[in-house]
């Protein structure tokens, strides 16, 4: 688009100096065109560069994600270290689920199962990772930041 632009530029500018007889408007347009030219370049090079980076995902992407969990909260359920990124095309979310001590093994994948079903019926293209942990334990408690110390 950046070239039909340029090029609409250029063909108005010559047209706008022969029909006005005043020539000082070849360079104005011409000035436009390239500013045009930069803020595309600009947004090429961002675009571009944020696709390497990772980054963390859309705000309404994570409002859904928020919503799925916070509607499996109760007072014996819940979660933490939330993450979310996106590297490239592909979009990864990862989550702690605590759950009561007395739970099943089988109980804990279940919820977690139910979770993530929700989720991905939500965000199709979504990589998921859970991690199940006891609401007993206290070391549950210690991995809510990214480093543990």
């Amino acid at each position: 688009m950046t070239d039909v632009w340029t090029s609409a530029g250029v063909i108005v500018g010559v047209g706008a100096v022969v029909l006005s007889g005043w020539p000082q408007l070849d360079p104005i347009v011409a000035l436009v065109v390239a500013g045009n030219i930069v803020w595309s370049g600009v947004r090429i090079v961002r675009k571009s560069v944020m696709g390497l980076m990772d980054t963390a995902l859309p705000v309404d992407t994570q409002n859904i994600i928020q919503k799925v969990l916070d509607s499996h909260r109760q007072s014996d359920i819940q979660y933490h270290a939330l993450r979310t990124r996106q590297s490239g095309s592909r979009q990864f979310v990862s989550f702690h689920v605590i759950v009561p001590g007395s739970w099943t093994v089988h109980e804990g994948h279940q919820l977690v199962e139910r979770i993530e079903a929700e989720l991905r019926g939500k965000l199709p293209k979504v990589t998921l990772f859970t991690h199940l942990e006891s609401r007993d334990d206290p070391s549950s408690w210690d991995d809510i930041m990214l480093d543990r110390e």
